[in-house]
């Protein structure tokens, strides 16, 4: 198993820079908002904005669109030195060591009002972040990456599958989403790697699917004496009956089979709102055990239903 140790390192992937990048909303491919706008924004003649499958009325929706995700939320303690600092519905975590910073996920430009306040909050600069993981390219998740990547000088590390789509700004998975300014990717991890910083353990585990390098996280930490894993994302999201972008079959069963693997006692999720519905009073009160504990075999049974849907999806049986 590669243990991957956080010193200075030169940058292995230079960011590629993309044109016509911007901000949109919506996690999706993005429905019209009915017909007749998609027809009075259809032009007369050849499409000069259609870019990456989209077109002029696909661009024209995004105008305006709320972003409700993003809302400010106080920060909370998940347990030992890892905090929740993300948004109301996207999630962004901070593993605070005595020798840096790892954040996972920065959230959409919007959220820049939330990450950093949040870790002030707690007491921590974000002068201090060392190292960004990425739980998957698309932009609500890491739209303000680079930015924060240029403001502290850390390095950004994925796993190798998501950088096409990180050093491009590119959104290469199914859902064909916005992009985000390309990043400049200075670590490529493999799955199973351990990143070490501070004393604080990080496992990778590759979920492929829902994008081509999307991950999941489980950090080793420690409380009151008491050790805890906890894990942010789930299993993988494979696709199937698409010619494009199916997920490789040996691809999504190597990840349940490495997931089993781990045994997490807290869950915390990309789009957590409906994890912490009616928990944030106890969150917030740092309450034990948390009320995102993982109940006795509740992590097997999430595997195992993922895993029996990709493989009826495929026409087989497990």
């Amino acid at each position: 198993m590669r243990r991957v140790l956080l010193v200075p390192a030169a940058v292995l992937v230079a960011s590629i820079a993309v044109s016509g990048q911007g901000r949109g909303g919506g996690r999706g491919g993005g429905q019209g908002q009915g017909q007749g706008q998609a027809q009075a924004q259809k032009p007369a003649g050849p499409d000069l904005l259609a870019i990456g499958g989209k077109d002029t009325a696909w661009f024209m929706d995004r105008v305006g669109r709320p972003d409700t995700d993003s809302e400010p939320q106080k920060p909370f303690k998940l347990a030992g030195n890892v905090y929740y600092i993300g948004a109301n519905n996207i999630a962004s975590i901070l593993i605070a060591t005595s020798q840096g910073h790892i954040l996972i996920d920065t959230g959409t430009q919007k959220m820049a009002a939330v990450v950093f306040p949040n870790m002030v909050s707690l007491g921590f600069k974000p002068a201090d972040i060392k190292l960004m993981l990425i739980s998957h390219a698309h932009y609500d998740h890491m739209e303000t990456m680079e930015t924060i990547r240029r403001l502290t000088g850390a390095t950004v590390a994925a796993l190798e599958p998501e950088i096409p789509a990180l050093v491009s700004g590119h959104d290469l998975s199914s859902n064909e989403t916005w992009g985000q300014e390309p990043l400049t990717v200075g670590r490529v991890l493999k799955s199973g790697d351990d990143i070490t910083l501070g004393g604080t353990t990080v496992k990778v585990i590759w979920t492929p699917g829902h994008t081509p390098g999307a991950a999941a996280y489980f950090i080793n930490t420690v409380e009151d004496g008491k050790p805890y894993q906890i894990v942010f994302g789930g299993p993988p999201g494979p696709i199937t009956g698409d010619v494009k972008y199916d997920t490789r079959p040996e691809d999504a069963l190597a990840s349940y089979k490495a997931l089993r693997e781990m045994h997490p006692d807290i869950l915390i999720t990309g789009h957590p709102g409906n994890l912490l519905k009616g928990k944030l009073d106890a969150l917030w009160a740092n309450t034990r055990p948390s009320p995102l504990t993982l109940a006795p075999g509740q992590w097997n049974k999430m595997i195992d239903d993922s895993e029996a849907n990709f493989r009826k999806r495929q026409g087989g049986t497990r």
